[in-house]
């Protein structure tokens, strides 16, 4: 692990930091500015898979336990940079590198460490379902909704005081044209795209879209899941809304396991009782948390 922290760090930093410096033709369209944007974002998701992808190799290969220095170093970084983004200024663009950088980094620790769960492909299907109508639920009625409205408030104010702990979890990157990092997705969204990525790599099979013919040969990593989150990405930017980005991940990876796995054809009874009763279960505990 510790060969791959240094160049996963720089790797994500210098370009982040690189690309918001660039400046844009003054008669750049409205349109050629969307697709600079869409273009920058597919290039840092292509970029964040194949970074994540060299953590997933080592933890799936090494202990659990392994991994618990590195994820408390990474809290340790995440309370360094939010104090100084507290105390200074969030957007600074080498301290959202370093930032986001690091939440990337965590999250696919997080996400590959919590795959050993998994033992079968189908366990995954109650897995998407579940984490599709959570995310779904809590940008409709839960802490997902109030936290979309204190950080479009902090925007549009102009950023003005400290800005929100959410702001503090989401993953940004630097875009040409832009004054200040651009948030794109949150943290979790990251953990679950690692997640069901490792688990299909722990069961000897792949979700790579650009795959070699060789696991070990595969320098660029663009996971299904990651095309989804690009989708519901650019879908976010067209409409201006605020989307569950894990309903996107789920639905295409579901698509994923049902059209190149076959996943369908052995499914035990067991995942399809956990796929209505485990999104049961959140759907209750939110709508209690709304009542409250």
């Amino acid at each position: 692990m510790k060969t791959v922290i240094v160049p996963f760090y720089l790797c994500w930093i210098f370009p982040s930091v690189l690309l918001s410096y660039i400046p844009l033709p003054e008669n750049f369209s409205s349109f050629q500015l969307s697709l600079t944007f869409f273009f920058c974002i597919g290039l840092y998701l292509l970029l964040a898979s194949s970074l994540s992808y060299r953590v997933i190799k080592v933890v799936v290969r090494e202990k659990a336990h392994v991994i618990f220095p590195f994820v408390g170093g990474s809290l340790i970084l995440f309370v360094l940079t939010y104090l100084l983004g507290v105390y200074f200024n969030a957007n600074l663009k080498l301290l959202s590198g370093i930032s986001t950088a690091n939440l990337i980094f965590c999250a696919s620790l997080i996400g590959a460490a919590l795959s050993s769960a998994i033992k079968r492909p189908g366990e995954l299907v109650p897995v998407c379902i579940t984490a599709a109508i959570a995310d779904l639920m809590s940008v409709l009625k839960g802490p997902s909704k109030s936290m979309a409205e204190d950080i479009t408030a902090y925007y549009d104010q102009g950023m003005q005081g400290a800005p929100p702990f959410i702001d503090f979890i989401l993953i940004k990157a630097g875009i040409p044209g832009y004054k200040i990092p651009v948030p794109l997705f949150g943290v979790t969204d990251w953990i679950l795209l690692v997640l069901l990525s490792s688990a299909l790599i722990r069961l000897q099979k792949n979700d790579n879209l650009l795959a070699s013919s060789s696991h070990k040969r595969n320098i660029i990593y663009l996971p299904v899941s990651a095309v989804a989150l690009f989708v519901g990405l650019v879908f976010a930017q067209v409409t201006q809304q605020f989307i569950p980005a894990m309903v996107f991940i789920a639905l295409f990876f579901l698509v994923y396991l049902i059209v190149k796995i076959e996943v369908h054809k052995n499914l035990h009874r067991v995942d399809i009782i956990y796929s209505l009763v485990f999104p049961a279960i959140v759907v209750a505990s939110l709508m209690l948390f709304v009542s409250r």
